[in-house]
């Protein structure tokens, strides 16, 4: 009993450590993904800003031609994923990466865009969806805190986009309607809900407010 219950201890120890691990391992992507992300937005906006030189009109012509690229559906690839952008939730001291797709490996490092939703800040349903108390992060860990008024900011190298919050409910997981495309601009925000227990889906939604 004493080897199967010290066999036991060492199990749970290492799922615990593997736990940790993989969290700080997540959160160590985040910082350079996020921080190559603004290093771009950063470089474009100095280049907007200058003029009359031969070296930067060559940058004016490069950043002209990442913008397009992004405005074309043509995302940033860092880290191996497709960035559309950063996500910033001030209620709940949220920045996340914002990627191109909900598979799992896309889910790993970042929040996923739910492909054939509208990009952000254009006319249409902006779909996104997060992992809540997951084995590899807890981006939407405290989405449930929202409030209807508050503000959902999205950083683009189009721009930052700012949405306020109108409405917040649970669903079945096969009520996909939520997902539906929208006249005007809006953002949906998807996660699993109660945590653990993940029987339902949480949503956020919100209007374009700029």
């Amino acid at each position: 009993m004493r080897i199967l219950g010290t066999i036991l201890a060492f199990a749970g120890l290492s799922i615990i450590i593997y736990g940790i691990y993989i969290r700080h391992d997540t959160l160590s992507t985040q910082q350079r993904i996020i921080q190559q992300f603004e290093d771009v937005i950063k470089k474009t906006d100095e280049v907007d800003n200058e003029v009359n030189s031969k070296t930067i009109d060559d940058e004016a012509n490069n950043n002209d031609n990442i913008k397009q690229q992004h405005a074309d559906g043509g995302l940033l690839k860092i880290e191996e994923i497709n960035v559309i952008g950063i996500m910033e939730i001030p209620k709940i001291d949220l920045k996340v990466v914002v990627a191109e797709g909900t598979d799992k490996q896309t889910l790993k490092k970042a929040v996923g865009h739910f492909e054939n939703t509208a990009m952000p800040g254009k006319i249409g349903n902006f779909a996104v969806a997060g992992h809540r108390s997951y084995t590899y992060n807890e981006f939407f860990n405290r989405l449930d805190e929202m409030e209807i008024g508050d503000e959902i900011r999205v950083k683009t190298i189009e721009g930052e986009f700012v949405y306020e919050v109108t409405d917040i409910f649970v669903v079945e997981p096969h009520e996909v309607w939520v997902l539906d495309p929208t006249p005007e601009a809006t953002i949906t925000l998807i996660t699993c809900t109660p945590i653990r227990v993940a029987t339902h889906r949480l949503i956020v939604k919100g209007k374009l407010k700029n």
